[in-house]
């Protein structure tokens, strides 16, 4: 019996909420310690490479990574036009 309708719409409510404050609060993290980016990557991914296997799956390592690649550009100062 598949899932029921409700049941998937709160599951996505869920993971979209996750997704939108995760960010945030690792961002937050980031700026009280600067270190912890670096050791969020260490964490949870090996080489950060994208791995690309099948043409519509994505596995979990590489969610992981292109999470860290997110923070990691949040966490960036923004640069200036004109330098590098």
């Amino acid at each position: 019996m598949p899932p029921m309708a409700a049941e998937t719409t709160d599951l996505e409510r869920r993971v979209l909420a996750y997704e939108r404050s995760l960010p945030s609060l690792v961002t937050h993290m980031a700026e009280a310690e600067p270190q912890f980016p670096t050791r969020l990557s260490a964490m949870f991914s090996e080489p950060m490479l994208l791995r690309r296997r099948e043409h519509d799956y994505t596995d979990t390592d590489s969610y992981a990574e292109q999470f860290i690649r997110e923070v990691a550009r949040l966490v960036e100062p923004p640069r200036r036009p004109g330098r590098i």
